[in-house]
């Protein structure tokens, strides 16, 4: 069942409610736990620069008793979250480094790739997980919202700078034809619509396998 409410906070500048579970729809939610207010994280501010406010925004756990999601009790714009200037690489971890050499190695033997086939990643930051399956000999295509995604360009690694929704899924596809592999890592926890996946205008509008 689709959320009868999903809360959208894109475009807001600011954070929004959530009313009802944001999968199943089910309302009222049970408040479990407060960890106060919090600021966003990743924003570092250069040394010597003069401090300056920052938003603070609730961080209230609520639980569905209807399909057992636990969730925050607020959507802040993505735009806050995932600043332009967005400071972190998932190259500078080596636990991530190989755990995604290790995704490449067994989707290419499961899904037995080819070299024409398109591999997509999602919040591809810059380009460590999918750089693998273009070493790979694989068509690729990342897609980053900050400018992470300039570094992956430069590294030759092809990737978009947008946020992603149904729309850049189906102008991908136009492009460059429909994907083998959807790929995301730690990305649709972030997503404010949850069925904006596959086979709901989503990643389904790639084609292909996902994976999260």
């Amino acid at each position: 069942m689709r959320a009868m409410k999903v809360a959208r906070a894109a475009g807001t500048g600011a954070s929004v409610a959530v009313e009802c579970c944001q999968i199943c729809g089910h309302a009222p939610l049970d408040d479990v736990l407060s960890l106060g207010y919090m600021p966003p994280v990743n924003q570092m501010v250069p040394i010597g620069q003069q401090p300056r406010q920052q938003p603070w925004f609730p961080t209230n756990l609520l639980h569905c008793s209807k399909c057992e999601l636990v969730q925050l009790g607020s959507c802040v714009d993505p735009v806050i979250i995932f600043l332009p200037e967005y400071p972190y690489t998932s190259g500078m971890t080596k636990l991530l480094r190989d755990n995604f050499a290790e995704l490449y190695a067994e989707s290419s033997a499961m899904l037995k790739l080819k070299p024409d086939d398109l591999i997509v990643d999602i919040g591809s930051n810059d380009g460590t997980l999918i750089s693998n399956f273009q070493n790979g000999g694989h068509r690729i295509l990342g897609i980053e919202p900050t400018d992470v995604g300039d570094i992956a360009n430069a590294r030759g690694i092809p990737t978009v700078k947008r946020y992603f929704g149904a729309e850049a899924a189906r102008e991908v596809k136009v492009s460059h034809g429909a994907a083998r592999v959807v790929t995301a890592a730690n990305c649709f926890a972030h997503i404010e619509d949850g069925h904006a996946g596959p086979g709901a205008g989503g990643t389904g509008d790639f084609g292909g396998t996902q994976n999260e």
